[in-house]
């Protein structure tokens, strides 16, 4: 289970946890379970000042802040509406002052006064239901729903509540204030989930080792809490008869923790296959990339395909590849463009070709590689290499390939490596295009068709 903590922050630092900003775009719909703090939700804002002691937010925050507001107020629906669970921790209701974008005038002339007109914003907002919250603060917690009972018992000792809660259905009331009909802990029915309010923890008096460990079981408990709540018929049993067992209940107990050992295996199975997935699809630079992440994943591909890379620095200046197979040299000019290849292209590739032989007293070969219309789907691409830049590249002996052509190569010779020679031979030799391997479909499927 991941919990997600919107703006909220814990004593200790937990495993599984996602630390989520109230205005940055991280989502809260990959998590199981939000926890939030209303009391710290606007904190991130800036502000210009006070406006009636009550902290005023700058300009351009007071649009970003009503933005904010209704993206994740529109999450938390979602969030709820697929079955989750949101806990509020602290609803206090520490508003902000925000500019509404109009302006008053009064007087005329040197004399005319301008008044920016403010609105409140309540972190309250948020949330699907309406709370009426003031701040209280204290320690002593009883009970008030029996559904509650083992989550009451087992922290207790431990509460510390920071609001009270005002106009709650008596059948929704989880915990009072001692000797009070004053309310700190409630749950509502959102769509299919469940908006649960809860006091917090005091960790004061235990050891980091043991507070640490106790938060952590308060927000693991919770899963518990809100299936005991959402249970009809479900019989509460007291904790001591977990040492009695029925007849077969110890059988369905293995079974139950067999199965769920299976579970996890086959979770880390398919975890470990999307790993390999996530790989696998970076492939897909080939046809979509350009700059340094096409360059490399060519590079990847002419290792496999046999050449040995003996110049190639990602984060160098000079932007050619050198590469090399049975002592022959070939330099190799990578592009990715959203039209076709141009004679640009290939001057630029004649000139690593004369800065290697001046260098080296060697004349390579060229290739110059391109990933036409990068930006255009594969069933609507046009010819990468137009007619007018073939004699110029012929004439200067160079190889023109696509991407994709690179890719359909290595695919080739995965399944016929006998033919490495023949082919590495052949690149070696043509001059212009070369008109082996061409079609993107050879090896990459429309999963449409």
């Amino acid at each position: 289970m991941k919990n997600g903590f919107l703006a909220c922050y814990p004593e200790y630092e937990h495993k599984n946890i996602k630390y989520i900003k109230f205005s940055d775009a991280n989502t809260i719909l990959e998590c199981d379970m939000i926890i939030l703090e209303l009391e710290w939700l606007f904190d991130e804002y800036e502000t210009s000042g006070n406006y009636n002691g009550i902290p005023e937010l700058t300009t351009y925050n007071s649009t970003q802040i009503v933005n904010d507001v209704k993206k994740r107020k529109s999450e938390l629906l979602e969030f709820l509406n697929s079955g989750k669970t949101v806990v509020v921790l602290n609803g206090n209701d520490e508003y902000r002052y925000r500019y509404t974008g109009r302006k008053e005038y009064s007087g005329t002339g040197r004399n005319t006064r301008i008044t920016n007109i403010v609105t409140e914003i309540h972190p309250s907002e948020i949330l699907p239901v309406k709370i009426q919250t003031f701040k209280l603060e204290g320690n002593n917690v009883i009970l008030k729903n029996k559904k509650a009972s083992n989550f009451y018992q087992k922290y207790k000792d431990n509460y510390k509540y920071l609001t009270v809660y005002e106009n709650i259905d008596k059948n929704k009331i989880l915990f009072n204030i001692q000797n009070t009909e004053k309310v700190i802990s409630f749950y509502e029915k959102v769509q299919n989930g469940t908006l649960l309010f809860l006091p917090s923890l005091n960790l004061d008096n235990l050891t980091k080792e043991k507070g640490q460990k106790l938060e952590k079981q308060y927000f693991d408990d919770i899963y518990d809490l809100v299936k005991a709540l959402n249970s009809e018929d479900e019989v509460l049993l007291p904790e001591y008869s977990k040492k009695y067992l029925l007849p077969k209940e110890d059988i369905m107990l293995k079974d139950i923790t067999s199965e769920k050992l299976r579970l996890d295996e086959l979770q880390k199975s398919i975890d470990n296959k999307e790993q390999i997935l996530k790989e696998m699809q970076k492939e897909k630079i080939i046809f979509t990339g350009s700059g340094t992440l096409l360059e490399k994943t060519i590079v990847k591909e002419l290792e496999c395909i046999g050449f040995q890379i003996l110049k190639y620095d990602e984060n160098g200046k000079d932007e050619d590849i050198v590469v090399s197979c049975n002592d022959k040299i070939a330099v190799i000019e990578v592009k990715g463009v959203d039209g076709s290849a141009t004679e640009k292209h290939t001057s630029q590739t004649v000139k690593w070709k004369s800065m290697y032989h001046i260098d080296n007293a060697i004349l390579p070969k060229g290739f110059l590689i391109v990933n036409a219309f990068k930006s255009t789907e594969l069933d609507n691409r046009q010819d990468a290499f137009p007619t007018q830049m073939l004699k110029y590249a012929k004439q200067q002996e160079i190889c023109l390939l696509t991407a994709i052509q690179i890719f359909n190569i290595k695919c080739y010779l995965e399944q016929n490596p006998e033919k490495k020679e023949e082919i590495l031979n052949e690149l070696y030799k043509t001059n212009g295009t070369y008109n082996k391997f061409i079609d993107w479909n050879l090896n990459i499927k429309n999963k449409l068709i």
